[in-house]
């Protein structure tokens, strides 16, 4: 079970005000999470991602991996001092075993101006992984660098991403979608993958926390597919500005007016005030848009269960 966080604002944020400095900064969840499903591996050091967008948003942004644990890459830490962003994808991975442990397999991924990561695993993969490939047009198959379920998970993403956009431009051109795009790709691609499942006699439970970005509007998703399990944990925060407090020191949501003007999504709260974090419920998918306003959708398919999600809110 890997862990991830993403960051959109109105504003570029210090990278190491989101990546090491919070008391519980996905730096510090790399090795001491609190709220790990398998408790078999309670690390997650085999690996790192992260992935930003500069001043100019419509034009690809950049990603910097390593198969070294995120707690002890200096470089990590030195480009974390000196670099800024409005919107930042990271991701601290641990492997299922099943995978090897390389950069091509690190989160996130990128394709054009699209970037992509996953917390969670595709229980049976290898049952569905030809069937997977078999349906990509032969550019996406191609950009396939890696081994995981979730890469391919991308891969996926793209190829029902591009049977449903507008536009007359090439997917890799393309610098932005809009947000309904986005979350129409989505819950194509998991329907999919469970109709793969399905047909495969998988009875496994799937984790399929998704996050995508074009830059400027963001699609996640918390989802398991079992009606009864929850699924791996994941909060988001907003308000006016996440920073550290001149006083404590600590890191809060400030809440300085009615504006959203900052969203936060993560795997584990980076802050111990419950009060700044919402948990987002089991099988729902959040849609960041532009204009920073935050959208919870259910996802109504066979694994839904309405008292499950007024548990969760």
């Amino acid at each position: 079970m890997c862990r991830f966080l993403l960051y959109k604002s109105n504003s570029p944020i210090l990278l190491a005000d989101l990546l090491t400095r919070p008391a519980h900064s996905i730096i510090m969840q790399s090795f001491n999470c609190k709220l790990r499903l398998d408790l078999r591996r309670p690390m997650n050091g085999d690996g790192f991602g992260i992935g930003w967008y500069d001043e100019e948003p419509q034009t690809p942004g950049c990603i910097f991996t390593s198969t070294l644990p995120a707690w002890s890459n200096l470089n990590l830490q030195r480009l974390a001092e000196k670099i800024k962003s409005a919107l930042v994808f990271a991701h601290v991975r641990a492997t299922t075993g099943e995978t090897a442990t390389a950069e091509s397999n690190c989160h996130p991924w990128q394709y054009g101006n699209l970037m992509w990561m996953h917390n969670g695993d595709i229980a049976g993969f290898e049952k569905i992984k030809r069937r997977l490939q078999n349906s990509l047009s032969e550019e996406i198959y191609l950009s396939i660098q890696g081994t995981t379920d979730s890469e391919h998970a991308f891969a996926l993403f793209l190829n029902k991403l591009k049977q449903s956009a507008s536009g007359g431009k090439a997917l890799r051109d393309r610098t932005e979608f809009s947000f309904q795009e986005l979350r129409i790709a989505m819950l194509a691609t998991i329907a999919q993958i469970n109709e793969w499942l399905d047909d495969a006699g998988v009875t496994d439970t799937s984790l399929m926390n998704f996050a995508v970005t074009d830059g400027q509007s963001v699609v996640c998703t918390r989802y398991i597919t079992s009606s009864e399990k929850e699924g791996a944990s994941l909060f988001y925060s907003s308000g006016s500005e996440f920073r550290s407090d001149a006083e404590s020191g600590q890191y809060r949501m400030i809440k300085a007016n009615k504006r959203e003007d900052v969203v936060v999504v993560a795997s584990e709260p980076l802050t111990f005030e419950r009060t700044d974090w919402m948990v987002i419920p089991t099988n729902t998918l959040l849609v960041i848009t532009p204009k920073l306003n935050v959208h919870l959708h259910p996802i109504h398919d066979k694994y839904w269960n309405p008292m499950r999600h007024q548990s969760t809110v």
